[in-house]
């Protein structure tokens, strides 16, 4: 699971951009100090950080050269009010990964989850291929889901019929990614949830349901479940989900 630190000496900075990364499931940390943020970076390793430039304690840039020097893979994302091109040029020469500038919005921050971190993340030779699991009692709904995963990103396609078969392969290969219906002969989609997610805690689980029902998405997603999508998939949607999935898990390659 990727994990990122925001460095900021406003609390609300952090906040904003805390929020989009923790909704597709990163784990991360905030610290409005320096002496927090690197307490933080030697307990937890984070592979992110986001690090303002000016602070009231330190200034970003030294913050910065002694984040490289303790891990010279982690990425930085330098975030600042001062977009002069000065400024830019000085971080890239001390090692920042990437610039952003304040004030950004919701939709930046997407940006850089899914686009941005994705190109970093393959630079540091983080990314691993994921496995996706596929559990459906129909099989043209595996096939419809197959077929549209594996001409688009490089990874491994498992597939189950029924909750009971799908408990027991997730014992076997952990995967990265479970795309489960709800209504399945046997154990139900929502009684395997909790299972699967007992057994390994760490796989995304994508329930993909004709059974629409606010009472049943919430249900899913209280016991473990990461998204909740509609049958028939809208595949636009499911792209966006998918890949929030896997680029919170440092795993999303997509085929070129």
């Amino acid at each position: 699971m990727i994990k990122i630190l925001i460095v900021d000496d406003e609390q609300g900075i952090c906040d904003s951009i805390k929020k989009p990364f923790s909704y597709i499931g990163f784990t991360v940390f905030t610290a409005t100090t320096a002496k927090k943020a690197l307490s933080i970076f030697e307990k937890n390793k984070p592979k992110i950080i986001f690090l303002d430039i000016i602070m009231p304690d330190v200034d970003g840039f030294d913050l910065l050269k002694k984040f490289k020097q303790m891990d010279p893979g982690v990425i930085v994302i330098m975030v600042t009010a001062k977009g002069d091109e000065e400024t830019q040029k000085k971080a890239v020469e001390l090692g920042a990964d990437e610039y952003m500038t304040k004030p950004f919005s919701f939709d930046d921050l997407r940006v850089v989850a899914i686009e941005k971190i994705e190109k970093l993340l393959g630079k540091s030779g983080h990314m691993q291929k994921p496995h996706i699991f596929i559990v459906d009692d129909e099989a043209k709904a595996r096939e419809n889901l197959k077929n549209y995963i594996s001409p688009r990103y490089d990874c491994d396609i498992t597939e189950a019929s029924d909750g009971e078969s799908a408990i027991e392969k997730v014992k076997e290969v952990k995967p990265d990614i479970i795309l489960l219906d709800i209504r399945m002969p046997g154990i139900s989609g929502i009684e395997a949830i909790g299972e699967i997610k007992r057994i390994s805690p760490d796989s995304r689980i994508i329930v993909i349901s004709a059974w629409k029902s606010p009472d049943v998405a919430t249900k899913a997603m209280g016991l473990g479940a990461f998204d909740y999508l509609d049958k028939p998939v809208d595949f636009k949607v499911f792209q966006e989900r998918f890949e929030s999935a896997l680029v919170s898990i440092g795993k999303l390659i997509k085929r070129r």
